[in-house]
């Protein structure tokens, strides 16, 4: 099939030629950059692109056929009978060998045809609508659905059009509607504090580390209350971090048994550890222990791991929403290329960003949420 070479100043230049020639299907074989063999201020770089009409003709198929050795007979002896030939089994088919796959060009060519693919790409993206970007860019990221609608909404009437742009407008946009609390820790009185969540997002963790930085930040003293009787292990986790620290540690299963270990506690924090909610059905105590509680600042934190997607996080808000979170711990920083998802939580719930937990270290690794520090960790700059 006849290929064509078509020549522009640019790649949307030259792939309109091709669209113009061979119509919207034709097959792109290869593309470079090229120049016009002038020097110095003659001189003039175009992108060449090599392309061929849609379709390849079928190569036709031989069906040959096919004959059974075992029906051939010998010639007839002399009493006229025919005696026939002993079956005889076809000899194995030998696949021809296939030759080795070759690129047909050596490593710095394929790299510039990459660079070029690329410069293709970027191109094709800049020459987008600056909404449909964004949104490109909030995906990338976990922030999807309605919420990344709202964010990219009326974009198209801006004049930058750089990602950087699109960037920076999209975090002054959630900065704006976004809620953080870093001085909970700080504020005066007695506080309960209570972590919620799925199982296996560092609810006992958070716990631990805001329990240390309790007593060695603040000079104060912290107490813990688990209801997590079912989970394998959590009773020893906390009787070992008990033992560390010095934390008075009560293990209760009723609401009974929490008002009780409440009352009789004198603790500046109290600690409350949860298991957690396979569904959203079922008995879930909580919320009748924490409304008998007095004389303290009730804090309730949903902990959220920062890689959770989209959909999962408004399922999990809606199956924590009694008793209603008050706050939200991101953890597990480390283990994410970005942390958008849980804003799902903290805009549509608007609940205020807490603590950032990167890491199972206590107490290093937590660290009172700030505005710059959690946008980074939702709509990272991409390299």
């Amino acid at each position: 099939m006849q290929h064509q070479t078509f020549r522009g100043t640019n790649v949307q230049e030259a792939l309109s030629q091709v669209r113009a020639t061979l119509g919207p299907n034709a097959i792109i074989e290869s593309t470079r950059q090229v120049t016009n063999g002038q020097n110095g201020l003659l001189s003039r770089t175009m992108v060449e692109v090599t392309a061929k009409p849609p379709g390849e003709p079928r190569r036709p198929f031989v069906n040959a056929a096919r004959f059974d050795p075992g029906a051939m007979t010998s010639p007839a002896p002399a009493g006229g009978a025919t005696r026939a030939l002993p079956r005889q089994h076809p000899a194995p088919r030998m696949e021809p060998k296939k030759p080795p796959v070759s690129l047909g060009m050596d490593a710095s060519h394929l790299e510039r045809e990459l660079g070029l693919l690329r410069s293709m790409l970027e191109e094709l993206n800049a020459a987008r609508p600056p909404r449909d970007r964004a949104l490109n860019m909030l995906h990338a990221a976990g922030i999807e659905g309605r919420l990344a609608k709202e964010l990219a909404s009326g974009l198209a009437r801006g004049k930058k059009k750089s990602p950087e742009s699109i960037r920076a407008m999209l975090l002054s946009r959630i900065a704006e509607r976004l809620r953080i609390e870093p001085t909970l820790m700080r504020r005066p009185g007695k506080k309960l504090i209570v972590c919620v969540g799925p199982t296996g997002v560092g609810k006992t963790t958070t716990l631990a580390k805001i329990a240390a930085r309790a007593r060695l930040e603040l000079g104060q003293t912290a107490s813990v209350i688990t209801l997590d009787t079912f989970r394998v292990g959590a009773v020893e986790q906390w009787q070992r971090y008990a033992s560390l620290m010095g934390l008075p540690l009560q293990v209760v299963e009723d609401k009974d048994g929490f008002h009780a270990a409440a009352r009789a506690s004198r603790s500046d924090f109290l600690l409350v550890d949860t298991t957690g909610r396979s569904n959203s059905s079922g008995e879930w105590i909580l919320p009748e222990c924490i409304s008998g509680v007095e004389n303290r600042e009730i804090h309730v934190l949903l902990v959220l791991p920062a890689w959770l997607r989209a959909n999962d996080v408004e399922r999990i808000v809606t199956q924590y929403g009694a008793p209603g979170p008050t706050g939200l711990v991101v953890t597990k920083l480390d283990e994410a290329g970005s942390a958008g998802g849980v804003l799902h939580a903290a805009l549509a719930k608007n609940l205020a960003v807490t603590f950032l937990c990167n890491g199972p270290c206590v107490p290093e690794d937590i660290r009172e949420a700030t505005l710059d520090a959690f946008l980074e960790a939702a709509l990272p700059n991409e390299p």
